[in-house]
């Protein structure tokens, strides 16, 4: 086997750079190891192509060397395999079909493709859609009667039955492939995930250019909702209404498939819904999806939906059935990171690899999955719904149902009281010295940790486990909700809507989005008194946002990414976490995996492809009359300040040629910069030199405007009276800050206004810099152990991660503008903060030493007058004048 510095990567489809090369067999050899890899590759330098030819020639390299046991040194991130691990986890099990065998499954494949579309989509299938519609337009309210339960003693309970029904059915629908399909199950796969489905798209269209498209077998996983091909149930305007609904038609099916009967009301329903999901008739079908999904290109989500409108088959469970067998699975983070919606889609992560991309916003994502809110809106909206259900069948309920209702009633009296008697407080615990808000320690409403919470309702008699088991196990979200969308609208006739049956569907619509957030409230409300907090934010309080908030509301907010990221440290053999930009990596350790042995963690940071002479970085200290630019909260605001700024552009204008992205810290101090320039006349005088254009608030005008500003910087034609070119006013935090290319002529220079720390009178923000604090505190007083764990020796604390969060914005900002080798850039850092030293001269301040080591390297700091940027400016696209390629002259290696 090659060594590590000898290592090739055939797959690659281009002649890979030298720091290509690096990042594939620093990956490689971090696989080998196993643990945890932390890897940094500038947007731009062909990370994603570089992470597939690495990860996939590594795994490639398993399946081929099958009779070796390569992950057997340590199967997952926490420890080695105890001595009693069954043998068939320790072995990777990859069995292929024989060829002649292949051939006859795409040759059968094929021939079900092209006489499937008349048989399903023909008269048959309309007349199955028309009797679903019927049977859902003939719902009586006996439908929505709850079954009996009582939670003490439950084995005689009709929801008992159902349970162990339904367990069956996942039991069976688990097993339910052949033989040959149980044999092909393999161990050791690869995930891949990222944050949304269009990243992953690039994902998939980046894999098509590689051999590993064919020679590995790749499934693409999703919701519901993004692969539901039912004609009425995909109309459905919610995500949880699908879900209820699909898992209602499945459940017909596999009774009938089983000959087993549900429960009383269960029957009713899947009589009504008589064959049930018309794309979930034969286990065939979904082989026939599987054979020509792997026949195919490697596809991704909307060419999966296609496949199975084309054949009718439900893209859904077919691509769930796909997983034991592929090599390959991409998904979304939800999917892998949430441990339910993991157990919903069966994932197994024990000896595999995973693989995160875009980390840089995995802690926040983790943390979001977490948490929920709910207002004092819809805690009212829940109230009338469980108020009208129990008025209408009280006498028919049992009284174990009868019981929890008035539960779940008196804890929804609870939490509307303690909205209404939240006042606002200073918690006196929170003196962080933080410099942009004069407000800097004041929150707003009151925050709890959970056990304080619980105990301020005087609701301590109820068990909060037991009231999610019943809400879990007696359907009443599904039960009460679909009375009162029946009640709303009983004929639920498709004649169109007027408006006032259309407001009433939106309320019921609303209504029963608050039922499942309260549920999502109440499963918050079991987390470990550490973990989380509780924010109580009174009606009429003047939030951070600049908006007065009429409706109070409660949050849970999840502080403790590590403990549900623990559940994938303990059974993955690897996880690679990517990002363009990933500094400071020490605290994407800390928050995620602060007790990992030090030999479990690799790190990887590599510079950028674009040439030194390519890079123009400029950190400004001064305007052109010689004002310090200060864009602290107290003097951004000032007229001064902003005419300061306004010179400083037009003077931009005259000397940089085609685009010219600003970042500003939110839309409302572009809102007043703008005010500011137009009453000043310098609107005027930007818009003789080029076009100016404004990110809208509302983001569907994002694309409008981005085609607008390409088209006018890439118009040669309309270079007139000296105007050429345009200027793009951009938010950090924005649609355009993330995720948006300026290659080429579309961000010649980027220019980023001032530090965009948020504002230190967030409570939730106060809470995570506490939270730090006291993990900080306890790792560093903690002791190596037995069994050499490691704390952290940083000194990493609250203040710390307040500036992360402010700089790892100013990165991902910056970072837009240089997307290949050919590219060029001026990036100017606008703020005498970024040209402070408390040192030498040349150290770099605190904040630039957190910018990325390809800008960083190249930072010049002017200290001194105004004259010596424009010298810069002047001297760098004078020498790139005629001499710069454009992007469809190079080969893409992003």
């Amino acid at each position: 086997m090659d060594s590590r510095s000898e290592r090739k990567f055939p797959a690659f489809p281009f002649q890979p750079y030298p720091i290509q090369i690096e990042l594939m067999r620093a990956v490689y050899a971090a696989l080998q190891k196993g643990g945890v890899a932390i890897v940094e590759s500038p947007t731009g330098t062909g990370k994603t192509l570089s992470l597939i030819c690495s990860v996939l020639q590594w795994l490639q390299d398993q399946q081929r060397s099958s009779n070796e046991q390569p992950c057997q040194r340590n199967n997952s991130l926490t420890g080695g395999l105890s001595d009693d691990e069954p043998d068939w986890m320790r072995e990777f099990s990859v069995a292929t079909a024989s060829n002649s065998s292949s051939q006859r499954e795409k040759s059968s494949a094929r021939r079900v493709l092209k006489n499937s579309k008349k048989s399903l989509f023909g008269q048959n299938f309309e007349a199955h859609g028309k009797m679903m519609l019927d049977d859902m337009n003939g719902t009586k309210e006996e439908d929505f009667l709850l079954d009996d339960y009582e939670s003490d003693d439950d084995s005689n309970s009709d929801v008992k039955r159902k349970r162990d029904f339904l367990e069956d059915l996942d039991n069976e629908s688990s097993n339910e492939g052949s033989d040959e399909e149980a044999e092909m199950q393999k161990t050791l796969k690869v995930f891949f995930c990222s944050r949304t489905h269009s990243q992953l798209s690039q994902f998939i269209k980046e894999l098509q250019r590689t051999c590993f498209s064919s020679s590995l077998k790749t499934v693409s996983i999703g919701s519901r909702k993004s692969l539901c091909i039912h004609p009425e149930v995909s109309k459905l305007k919610h995500s949880f209404r699908i879900n209820e609904r699909c898992l209602e038609l499945k459940r017909a099916n596999d009774a009938k498939k089983s000959g087993k009967k549900g429960h009383v009301n269960e029957g009713k329903r899947a009589k009504k819904a008589a064959a049930g999901c018309p794309m979930l008739r034969k286990k065939s079908d979904q082989r026939v999806f599987r054979d020509i999904a792997w026949e195919s290109e490697v596809m991704d989500i909307e060419d999966m939906v296609k496949l199975g409108e084309n054949i009718g088959v439900c893209p859904y469970y077919a691509s769930r059935r796909m997983i034991p067998m592929a090599d390959l699975v991409v998904l979304p983070y939800q999917s892998l990171l949430h441990s339910g919606a993991r157990d919903a889609t069966g994932l197994k992560l024990k000896g595999c690899v995973v693989v995160i991309d875009e980390a840089h916003n995995l802690v926040d994502s983790i943390g979001n999955m977490h948490s929920c809110q709910i207002s004092a809106t819809q805690l009212q909206q829940v109230e009338v719904l469980l108020n009208a259900y129990l008025g209408r069948f009280r006498e028919r309920l049992g009284a174990g149902n009868r019981r929890y209702i008035l539960t779940l009633l008196r804890l929804i009296k609870a939490l509307l009281n303690r909205i209404a008697s939240a006042a606002e407080v200073t918690d006196q615990s929170m003196t962080y010295n933080l410099m942009n808000d004069p407000n800097k320690g004041k929150s707003k409403g009151e925050i709890l940790t959970i056990n304080d919470f619980l105990f301020s309702l005087d609701v301590d008699n109820i068990n909060m486990f037991k009231l999610w088991k019943y809400i879990k196990e007696s359907n009443i979200v599904y039960k009460v909700s679909g009375y009162a969308e029946h009640k709303s609208n009983p004929n639920d006739s498709t004649q169109p809507l007027n408006k006032e049956s259309e407001r009433k569907t939106q309320d019921i619509g609303g209504a029963i989005t608050s039922f499942h957030t309260l549920a999502e409230m109440v499963l918050s409300l079991m987390s470990a008194n550490a973990d989380g907090r509780i924010l109580i934010t009174p009606s009429s309080c003047a939030c951070d946002n600049d908006f007065e908030q009429q409706v109070g509301h409660i949050k849970f907010v999840m502080l403790n990414a590590a403990r549900s990221f623990k559940q994938v440290l303990e059974h993955a053999h690897a996880i690679i976490l990517a990002g363009g930009t990933l500094q400071p990596i020490e605290e994407l350790r800390y928050r995620l995996f602060p007790q990992l042995q030090e030999d479990r963690v690799h790190t990887f940071s590599c510079g950028h492809i674009v040439p030194a002479e390519n890079v123009l970085a400029l950190a400004i200290a001064r305007g052109p009359t010689g004002r310090t630019f200060d864009f602290t909260y107290q003097s951004r605001g000032l007229p001064e300040t902003m005419e300061e700024l306004g010179r400083l552009l037009f003077n931009l204008c005259c000397v940089v040629p085609e685009g010219i992205v600003v970042f500003l810290p939110s839309f409302d101090y572009e809102q007043q910069l703008y005010s500011t320039w137009k009453a000043t006349g310098i609107v005027d005088k930007l818009l003789r030199k080029k076009a100016l254009f404004r990110e809208p608030r509302d983001v569907t005008g994002v694309e409008l405007t981005l085609q607008e500003y390409k088209s006018t910087v890439l118009d040669t034609s309309g270079t007139t009276n000296g105007r050429s070119g345009a200027v793009l006013l951009s938010i950090v935090g924005g649609k355009m800050s993330e995720g948006i290319n300026f290659s080429d002529g579309m961000g010649r220079c980027v220019v980023m206004v001032g530090l965009p720390y948020p504002s230190p009178s967030d409570p939730e923000l106060m809470e995570r810099m506490n939270f730090i604090d006291q993990i900080s505190h306890s790792l560093t007083a903690s002791k190596i152990t037995d069994d050499g764990l490691l704390p952290l020796q940083t000194g990493y604390s609250g203040r710390e991660y307040y500036e992360n969060l402010c700089m790892k914005a100013v990165n991902q900002s910056i970072g837009r503008a240089i997307r290949h080798i050919g590219d060029y850039a001026a990036i100017l850092l606008v703020d005498a903060r970024y040209t402070a030293s408390s040192s030498a001269s040349s150290a770099p301040s605190r904040q630039a030493s957190k910018l990325p080591s390809w800008i960083k390297d190249r930072l010049i700091c002017v200290r001194g007058s105004y004259g010596e940027v424009q010298k810069q400016l002047h001297q760098f696209f004078k020498a790139k004048a005629g001499k710069s390629l454009s992007v469809q002259e190079l080969p893409s290696h992003d």
